[in-house]
């Protein structure tokens, strides 16, 4: 072929790549995110280019240098307690251990301020509070009609495309103190509050949307997220980086990848190479002799198994290792820790991540719970067992 029209080939195809990208409308991502690098609506990348205006120039904020778990276990060691933490993200989940230090460090003098849908349990029943999510049959809760305000400000503000809403519903008169109200059918209750620990201060709020790029960039929300921030006195801030690790990248080509134009100039290129290697192998390379790939055994070997299984009269083993192999799979597709199985926040977190409604799934996991504590079996159990977990994973799409 003429390398002339290989030439004008390859060009009119990355040109037509060009116009049919360029002309594409790409659709929202509507993803809570709660990233500060991502403009997505719910991102926090406005939030966090707006800090400093926020707090002033006297104020010195830094972002953590660590995954969140490091940032806390070395918290101890922050002997300025002149320093203040803010964390936003959608669910807070530090778990026992990690909490700890933090409680120390607050304890000390220094301040956190966390905004997230669910705060922690465990530090719930520390500081002596209580939360729940706004009743459906009560309130009929959603973004038309759930408004928030803060203490002392007339202004109320709404969030749109926000359809989960948690209230506190037990505060300690000794040491809290009511910053923010959500109201709802003429009913108001506190998401803001401002809990008092040791020598230093705890301010939970539960409404994280309030901070993402869609609510900064009116005027409402940017007065109502700056005023709400600005209950923080220390002068020193760490912002809570929750997604240090996943996102610095660690490849030579990060800065050609982090520019649009760059990123599409590199795979045109590739692209390019590619049909040069293509059109070249076709004169040059000789014949290659197939190989057929070795025959998959895995579904012959996984019977086998079974039939050993079965004949030995030993269903229990049967069972447990289907339990395994779930759970196994829970923890690989949703990153849930699947050591407390009846607990009320892992089985909310997986009826949500799975689509599956909270009832079916605390089923299945009360059987799964009492099969792991029997010591006896039956084919029956066996057949139960694989039934129940088949039909979770078929409503979940888990492979």
């Amino acid at each position: 072929m003429n390398k002339g029209i290989i030439i004008a080939f390859i060009i009119i195809v990355l040109g037509g790549i060009a116009l049919i990208d360029a002309g594409t409308r790409r659709p929202i991502n509507w993803t809570p995110t709660f990233d500060q690098r991502d403009k997505v609506p719910f991102g926090l990348y406005v939030l966090h280019q707006e800090l400093s205006s926020i707090f002033g120039a006297e104020r010195k904020i830094n972002d953590t240098e660590d995954a969140t778990y490091e940032e806390i276990e070395r918290l101890d060691s922050l002997k300025a307690y002149n320093t203040a933490l803010i964390d936003i993200l959608d669910y807070g989940t530090y778990g026992d251990t990690k909490m700890e230090p933090l409680l120390k460090f607050v304890h000390g003098g220094g301040e956190a301020f966390i905004s997230t849908l669910y705060v922690d349990e465990w530090l719930l029943d520390t500081l002596g509070v209580a939360q729940e999510e706004l009743r459906y049959s009560i309130f009929f809760p959603s973004d038309k009609n759930v408004m928030y305000s803060l203490a002392g400000d007339t202004a109320r503000i709404r969030l749109e495309k926000v359809t989960d809403f948690t209230v506190f519903t037990k505060l300690n008169s000794k040491n809290c103190t009511i910053l923010g109200n959500l109201h709802a059918r003429g009913r108001v209750m506190p998401n803001f509050i401002k809990v008092s620990f040791g020598k230093g201060y705890f301010f939970l709020h539960t409404s994280p949307s309030v901070f993402t790029n869609y609510n900064m960039l009116t005027e409402s929300g940017y007065h109502y997220s700056s005023k709400a921030l600005q209950v923080v006195t220390h002068k020193n801030i760490r912002w809570i980086d929750n997604y240090y690790d996943s996102s610095v990248s660690r490849s030579p080509l990060r800065v050609v990848l982090s520019q649009s134009g760059f990123r599409q100039a590199w795979y045109l290129l590739l692209v390019g190479l590619l049909l040069l290697l293509i059109f070249k192998s076709k004169r040059e390379q000789r014949a290659v002799k197939i190989f057929r790939p070795e025959p998959n055994l895995s579904r012959d070997f996984a019977k086998t198994i079974g039939t050993l299984y079965y004949e030995n009269g030993k269903p229990g083993n049967i069972v447990l290792k289907k339990i395994d192999y779930f759970l196994y799979a829970i923890r690989n597709s949703y990153q849930l820790e699947t050591l407390e199985l009846m607990n009320p926040e892992f089985i909310r977190q997986l009826s949500r991540k799975s689509g599956v409604e909270i009832a079916e799934t605390q089923s299945l996991l009360t059987h799964i719970d009492q099969y792991r504590r029997r010591e006896t079996f039956t084919v029956e159990d066996v057949k139960l067992i694989n039934y129940i977990i088949e039909n979770f994973k078929s409503k979940a799409n888990i492979i």
